[in-house]
């Protein structure tokens, strides 16, 4: 090892102490958001082109939506909720979508309570997302009035 080598790591090392304490808040600045406010379930959703068709379920009325543009309102609702946890909640959610892909496959969304259900399993639900989602749900696909959404006062 000649001296432009040593020199070369020394100057790594310095960078690499400079480096470090930035890096590590970051990190903890990232996991301490996602901590909070939940990871986001399904931020790409609405940027999918395969998707073919969502049933939209609340407190049993359903809507089926076939126009692409329908579906991606109703993706990007459910892109919109947050999951913290996984929990051993069971049971059918209160409101709900199911999309359906143009392999066949169906991915279901839904809240009961301040629970979310994502591809079978449940989570807790982060902030207000599960109300939020319900009123979106009630007011964009069912007409529902502002005075009969869930958790109005």
């Amino acid at each position: 090892m000649d001296y432009s080598d040593k020199k070369q790591q020394g100057g790594w090392r310095k960078t690499w102490r400079f480096v470090r304490p930035i890096v590590i808040a970051a990190s903890v600045t990232l996991l301490a958001f996602f901590f909070l406010q939940g990871i986001p379930l399904a931020q790409t959703l609405p940027r999918r082109t395969d998707l073919v068709s969502a049933l939209v379920t609340q407190n049993g009325e359903q809507k089926l939506l076939t126009e692409q543009e329908e579906i991606v309102r109703a993706a990007e609702v459910a892109g919109m909720l947050a999951r913290r946890f996984p929990t051993q909640e069971d049971g059918d959610p209160d409101t709900w979508y199911e999309f359906t892909f143009q392999d066949g496959s169906v991915l279901t969304v839904g809240v009961r309570e301040n629970h979310i259900l994502y591809d079978g399993k449940w989570y807790t639900g982060a902030a207000s997302t599960p109300d939020l989602f319900r009123r979106l749900t009630g007011s964009r696909f069912f007409s529902i009035p502002a005075e009969e959404l869930p958790g109005q006062p």
